[in-house]
């Protein structure tokens, strides 16, 4: 129950934004948002309290324009202080971060009656390791300052001025101008260079260091430490949920998280806790490995029974690597398909065998680096920086090994009989330079567990909010995807947008002669229809498939062309600057774009006031990982179609439309070039929770969606890619 000295609080710094920021309006919606929020976390947890019902976690689905940012962040600033826990908000995006990095943290900061300090976590490997800049820089020589590491005109690398570029971090670090925080350069550094001054976990010496009083992320590790409010990012979250108790951030227990743009949460779950390694790529640095234990152990005069020790695990590994690599090139199976699956059960016994094999003497070689990591930092008094450099090349190995280990590790996992099952798949790998090299791929179907275990059952509180948490008019996509459906009393909350969506923007289904099924002509018509609609200075184009996306630009007009970019074609930050500065001169501009155009793009005003969607953003259900969930339903008597395919295809198409109004001030259009949203029955589910904008259908094959059965539904045929 939410005290009244927290509401009379609560009160005090809402009217305090009120008055100090000009324009802001505290809208019905928000102020619904922080009540609920508010009283979820006045439920927030004991340290040794169960997670029980789930009623210290809230489930916002918060509208563009609620201001939903300060609707999470006021409340849970007060509860976090008023009931002694950590605040961590956690977003999907850099843009985000930074945009409650460098205003939104610093407004309540300097508004709100509360004294609190914020620091934002980052990974170990965006600050320079002193140490190797103190090596680094000092063999540089002196020389101009380019520190975007030019090519020369002839194409190649320009080493004089990458050795400037060295010995200018270090002059400005050692003169205090700059942090070692690679997001406080005034220019980019290229990784090339980046990566000879940074260092990961693996190769920190951390206080054996001689530069450790120096080091700045230890710095920033402290600030964080010491912070009320603590920025990060799902990322980060999820590293840090998996650490035991490593990491930068507070423990679970003693944290309320907010996440922003939380429908990506699960989705990094699986990317997180998936594993792949390739077969030949490691037999190659294994090599590199052993050499790397060798001269460790030379040249600080260590136990020699190391080098024994590591040898002998590393031929096992091999020997077993070269096994399975000639197993699968014998069964003939990837001269058609890119990928084989290992269905549900037992993994054959020629892989069980070989991946056993590779498992064990995995572990063992993890045995010998621990080891000799801890003999290296007892050393570290002695020999300096030497200790550091030793750490960071051993370090580039322990990150593959441990991979090795993780992926052998779920391949040979016991397969529960009632949660979701591990995808278990080899694929044809032919990147790197190495021919005839396969990836051997494990992955959970689904990061609802490892959430539910890691993360909602051990945090104090949470809020997970965004504009698109619901798929076709209900949450049960996103709470089957994040692992809050198995709770039965967490707080549901929709706060629509402000948006007057009817009366500010339009959606139009033209009468298409084709349909995506027949790709080929429908990407003709796509085209030619395009020039017809770029009729306003800024206009998005999304599309599901690069291939259609490249083959619609080549059949533009030579006038469209011009003032068309390409997702792909240059870097999407570069891609957004030249859009944005093209509208500010007035001129049409249009921007094609994938996935990633869909959600986190902010174009409000002129920057976008059209956007057109292709085709309707259906997966194609061809990745192994797709497959074994779509099995994974198949054999609990579910339909994939219905549980998968249509929700999360609404989710994208709401994201999609979701760029068109960015402000209350915003006009515009959508037009979705796939008529199939009116002709199948499966449209009206597609058309659930979509904003209320002005519905316009052409006259052509079909009247307005009916509401589907789901008897009704059937599966579209692949448009193809």
């Amino acid at each position: 129950m939410v005290r009244e000295e927290e509401k009379h609080l609560i009160r005090q710094c809402v009217d305090a934004l009120r008055e100090g920021i000009p324009g802001f309006k505290s809208r019905r919606p928000q102020m619904e948002m922080i009540a609920a929020v508010a009283n979820t976390l006045s439920r927030c947890r004991a340290e040794d309290e169960q997670a029980g019902n789930g009623d210290h976690l809230a489930i916002v689905e918060a509208g563009t324009g609620t201001g939903k940012s300060f609707g999470a962040l006021v409340p849970a600033l007060v509860m976090a202080k008023s009931r002694q826990k950590r605040l961590v908000v956690s977003s999907s995006t850099v843009a985000l971060q930074h945009q409650y990095a460098e205003k939104d943290a610093p407004s309540l900061q300097r508004l709100v009656p509360i004294p609190f300090t914020f620091a934002v976590a980052k990974g170990r490997r965006r600050y320079a390791c002193t140490a190797k800049l103190q090596a680094e820089g000092k063999l540089a020589g002196q020389g101009g300052l380019d520190l975007a590491g030019e090519r020369g005109p002839g194409g190649a690398d320009d080493a004089p001025r990458r050795v400037a570029v060295m010995r200018e971090l270090l002059v400005s670090f050692d003169a205090g101008r700059w942090s070692g925080d690679r997001d406080e350069l005034p220019l980019p550094v290229v990784d090339e260079v980046w990566d000879r001054v940074t260092t990961d976990r693996q190769g920190c010496a951390g206080s054996k260091c001689p530069e450790f009083a120096r080091c700045p992320f230890q710095a920033a590790r402290q600030r964080v430490k010491e912070a009320d409010l603590v920025i990060a990012n799902h990322d980060l979250v999820l590293s840090a949920i998996d650490m035991d108790g490593a990491s930068v951030l507070p423990p679970p227990q003693e944290t309320i998280y907010v996440f922003d743009e939380a429908h990506s949460l699960a989705a990094k779950a699986v990317e997180h806790f998936s594993a792949r390694h390739a077969l030949r790529g490691a037999i190659d640095w294994l090599e590199g490995a052993c050499n790397a234990v060798r001269d460790a152990v030379l040249g600080l005069r260590l136990d020699e029974q190391l080098i024994r020790d590591g040898r002998a695990s590393a031929e096992r590994i091999e020997r077993a690597l070269r096994d399975l690599h000639h197993r699968i090139q014998g069964t003939n199976g990837f001269e058609e398909k890119r990928a084989r699956r290992f269905k549900s059960g037992p993994l054959p016994d020629w892989c069980e065998t070989a991946g056993g094999q590779v498992l064990a003497a995995g572990e063992e070689l993890q045995k010998t680096f621990a080891s000799l990591r801890e003999h290296v930092l007892e050393k570290a008094p002695s020999v300096g920086t030497l200790a550091t450099q030793v750490l960071s090349v051993l370090g580039f190995y322990v990150v593959r090994l441990d991979n090795l280990v993780d992926t052998w590790q779920l391949m040979l996992a016991e397969q529960p009989e009632d949660a979701p099952p591990i995808a278990r798949w080899i694929e044809r790998h032919d990147e790197g330079g190495r021919p005839d090299d396969y990836l051997v791929c494990a992955s959970p179907i689904s990061g609802g567990d490892k959430l539910r275990k890691l993360l909602w059952n051990r945090a104090s509180g949470a809020v997970v909010m965004s504009a698109t948490l619901t798929s076709c008019g209900t949450f049960d996509l996103f709470l089957r995807q994040s692992g809050l459906g198995c709770f039965d009393s967490p707080a549901f909350l929709r706060v629509e947008s402000p948006f007057d969506f009817r009366k500010n923007a339009q959606l139009v289904v033209p009468a298409m002669r084709t349909e995506p099924t027949a790709a080929e002509q429908h990407t003709r018509e796509v085209s030619d229809r395009l020039p017809a609609l770029v009729e306003t200075l800024g206009t998005l184009v999304l599309f599901t498939s690069a291939r259609q996306m490249r083959e619609v630009y080549a059949q533009l007009p030579e006038e469209l062309r011009r003032v068309t970019l390409v997702q792909g074609s240059m870097p999407k930050g570069e891609m957004l600057a030249r859009h944005r500065a093209a509208v500010d001169r007035a001129d049409r501009s249009v921007l094609f774009g994938l996935s990633t155009f869909a959600e986190g793009v902010d174009l409000p005003g002129e920057y976008c006031t059209h956007v057109v969607i292709a085709k309707l953003p259906f997966s194609v259900p061809d990745s192994p990982l797709e497959e074994a969930r779509r099995e994974w339903v198949e054999s609990r008597g579910g339909s994939p179609f219905v549980e998968i395919t249509v929700p999360e295809a609404a989710v994208r198409l709401k994201q999609g439309l979701g760029r068109l109004l960015r402000t209350i001030h915003d006009r515009g259009r959508a037009t979705i070039l796939d008529r199939r949203i009116v002709t199948k029955r499966w449209g009206g589910l597609l058309m659930r929770g979509m904003p209320d904008f002005e519905i316009v259908i052409e006259r052509g094959r079909a009247s307005r969606p009916t509401a589907a059965r789901t008897e009704d539904l059937k599966e579209p045929r692949p448009a193809g890619p």
